[in-house]
């Protein structure tokens, strides 16, 4: 049982570090944003945050997948489309696929603390019966609660890995960058640098 939890901890650890790995070569590469435009009368717009220039904000369509090749090819056929910034209320940002990884991360962030936390913390002490029946069945209800440290780091595993997973989902979910221009160029060139920083195609 402990090697295996063991095992089970080392392959969590390798997956968060190999995630965080990949996140961070993601972000170099600049990862696609999924943009929720709101315009001035209340429509709203979600789409691939593709290019900017001082007068407009340009969304490429939000199909279910896309890759870098995908943005090349749909910029070449022109497939984009173009919203004026004295239209533009407010632009949302979130990155792909940002719930699941922060799904991810937090499942093996929390079963490898459960596992050590259990490990670590050891057997619970099995108390001896005293002899006398009314005492021995408090004694007896006690030691029926009594975990192994494996157990522990099994049990420790679980719920640390499902509290982490469900906090990482709310997180990356939740991660939302919200530029609010409410239609004034002004507002939006001190903005224009921060959104420049977003792009994936320069």
């Amino acid at each position: 049982m402990k090697h295996q939890l063991l095992i089970l901890s080392l392959i969590c650890f390798a997956t968060l570090s190999k995630g965080q790995t990949e996140s961070t070569a993601k972000e170099i590469k600049q990862v696609p944003n999924l943009a929720i435009i709101r315009t001035l009368d209340g429509k709203k717009v979600k789409g691939w945050f593709y290019r900017i220039n001082d007068d407009s904000i340009y969304l490429l369509p939000a199909a279910k997948k896309i890759s870098r090749s995908a943005f090349l090819n749909t910029a070449i056929n022109k497939n984009n489309f173009a919203y004026s910034i004295t239209q533009v209320n407010t632009i949302s940002l979130q990155k792909k696929n940002s719930a699941l990884k922060g799904t991810l991360l937090g499942l093996g962030a929390g079963v490898l603390t459960g596992v050590i936390v259990g490990f670590a913390s050891g057997d619970d002490p099995i108390q001896p019966y005293s002899g006398d029946p009314f005492a021995d069945i408090f004694i007896a209800l006690g030691n029926s609660f009594a975990m192994t440290a494996g157990e522990k780091a099994l049990t420790g595993g679980i719920t640390f890995g499902a509290t982490g997973a469900l906090t990482g989902f709310l997180i990356g979910k939740l991660a939302k960058k919200k530029f609010i221009i409410g239609g004034k160029k002004e507002t939006y060139r001190d903005l224009q640098g921060e959104l420049m920083k977003r792009l994936i195609i320069r």
